[in-house]
């Protein structure tokens, strides 16, 4: 038996579309996934509210003192933090919603995920140092 046969009998020639074969198959959430990615974005919605009051009242607020500063800054990274996360949840919904349409920014979308990864780490981090300098603070002006 020969087995270094080297013909080309089995292939096509031609153009091969492959796109034109591909069934795009769209992975679904479960509901319970989709329940809860409403209630993060309602929770989002309601921070981002609360948040905005804050900074609005703080910022036209005369007397600013270290304490007014401090949650000054805290409303602004957490504000950034939640509307990050909106914004994140959003595409993840968009994504699952219309995924055949958005076929070709699926490589977009896994650096805007990276991105916003990033983002929402940074603001997490800030805000914490922010409540840690905040308590710092406030247990030397008692003692």
């Amino acid at each position: 038996t020969n087995t270094t046969d080297l013909s080309l009998s089995y292939t096509t020639s031609g153009y091969v579309g492959y796109e034109e074969n591909m069934e795009y198959i769209c992975s679904s959430l479960p509901d319970r996934l989709m329940v809860f990615a409403g209630v993060c974005l309602g929770i989002c919605l309601g921070g981002l509210v609360g948040n905005g009051i804050v900074m609005w009242f703080l910022s036209i607020h005369k007397k600013q003192n270290p304490f007014t500063t401090y949650i000054l800054n805290l409303a602004v990274a957490d504000f950034s933090l939640l509307l990050l996360f909106f914004l994140l949840m959003l595409a993840l919904l968009s994504l699952t919603a219309i995924c055949s349409y958005l076929y070709n920014f699926i490589s977009f979308y896994l650096e805007f995920v990276y991105v916003v990864e990033f983002l929402c780490d940074f603001f997490d981090l800030s805000s914490l140092g922010l409540l840690t300098a905040l308590s710092v603070e406030r247990c030397i002006l008692v003692f």
